[in-house]
């Protein structure tokens, strides 16, 4: 739980020259920000028990965490971070080779932030220098964070607080800014794609307008792993088989939930709000074409080869050639609750509008 993260994990990162900065959560609880990637690793409710993210497992121990930081390419911590999007622009050098060509620019992760803390916020700053592959450009951009804690969204939905008072609670927002500080060549558009790590064993509830079946981007999930239903998706993560979705905009209503159970008696729900635009240009694109358009939000099942996780992921709308904008903020949420089944599953109902009909 908290006290071991904080024993362990903090200590073995002090150590290696990367500290973590706590913030404390309004309803007691607290989060750990890393200033190395600019993420937030660590969501503890009060009573300190499992981190809501997944953490790389190297960072468990001394030697782990020296050996972690040493070795070359990108590092995968876990947790909540930001990169830049789209994928094909800025990941993958030759779409013909997608996996054999992918690599993080050194410059989005870990980037280079400069971190401030105020009272209850951490306000983090990246400038990066990125190459687009598809359309040869250079360009450089700033991607701005600021982290704060914010009260339970449902503080007034019980009057007598019962839910409030039955669940553990810890809340943040993120307001994110991409802005391009150079001149913007023809052909750069580029845009903010968080991404929340989550430890395996549960399942992602996504809200749909309609009915709506999720674009496979790679792997063959099947039915087991991805349903559709009138009113959202489900979605199994399990770290046994590797799989991407996509999302188109005008399906979502910008918000999505993990949903898992922790212990015997004890089950969690983790839930991402964030504003969803469908005339804004969303431009990050499946692997295999590079013309389709529309998607703002993509989740990802490891098959274990990475880490035992899923991914919860949502670009926002592009900045750049053809959107009239050289700097877009992005402001999302992220709550988190702990309890028995049948008070997250009314907590689901309220945030979701999942769980009506369907019993787990």
């Amino acid at each position: 739980g908290c006290s071991y993260f904080m024993k362990k994990i903090n200590k073995n990162l002090a150590l290696a020259g990367y500290p973590l900065i706590k913030l404390e959560g309004l309803e007691g609880g607290l989060i750990f920000v890393l200033p190395f990637g600019g993420r937030v690793l660590g969501l503890f409710t009060k009573d300190k028990t499992g981190n809501f993210f997944w953490v790389n497992s190297l960072l468990n121990d001394e030697s782990g965490t020296k050996r972690f930081f040493e070795t070359k390419g990108w590092k995968n911590t876990g947790g909540d971070r930001t990169w830049a999007g789209p994928e094909l622009e800025l990941f993958i050098k030759d779409v013909a080779k997608p996996w054999d060509t992918y690599e993080v620019p050194a410059t989005i992760d870990p980037g280079n932030y400069s971190v401030k803390q105020y009272s209850k916020t951490v306000h983090m700053l990246n400038s990066a220098r990125v190459f687009l592959y598809r359309s040869h450009r250079e360009c450089e951009i700033e991607i701005d964070k600021k982290i704060r804690m914010i009260p339970n969204p449902l503080r007034y939905k019980h009057i007598d607080g019962r839910l409030t008072r039955e669940l553990e609670y810890i809340g943040y927002e993120q307001v994110t800014t991409l802005r391009l500080v150079s001149n913007t060549e023809p052909g750069v558009r580029l845009d903010i794609w968080n991404l929340i790590q989550v430890p395996a064993g549960g399942e992602l509830i996504i809200p749909t307008i309609v009915k709506t079946k999720p674009r496979i981007y790679f792997g063959s999930p099947g039915d087991t792993h991805v349903k559709a239903y009138p009113d959202h998706i489900r979605l199994t993560i399990d770290a046994k088989k590797k799989y991407k979705t996509g999302i188109h905009a005008a399906s979502l209503i910008g918000r999505a939930g993990y949903l898992r159970q922790e212990a015997r008696d004890t089950w969690t729900l983790l839930v991402r709000n964030f504003f969803i635009n469908p005339s804004g240009e969303y431009v990050d694109v499946p692997w295999d074409d590079e013309t389709d358009f529309g998607y703002a939000m993509q989740c990802y099942n490891d098959d274990g080869g990475f880490g035992r996780f899923g991914e919860l992921e949502y670009h926002t709308p592009a900045i750049g050639e053809e959107t009239d904008r050289r700097e877009y903020t992005d402001n999302s949420q992220v709550w988190a609750f702990r309890g028995d089944k049948q008070h997250i599953l009314e907590v689901c109902r309220c945030l979701l509008g999942y769980g009506n009909q369907v019993e787990l």
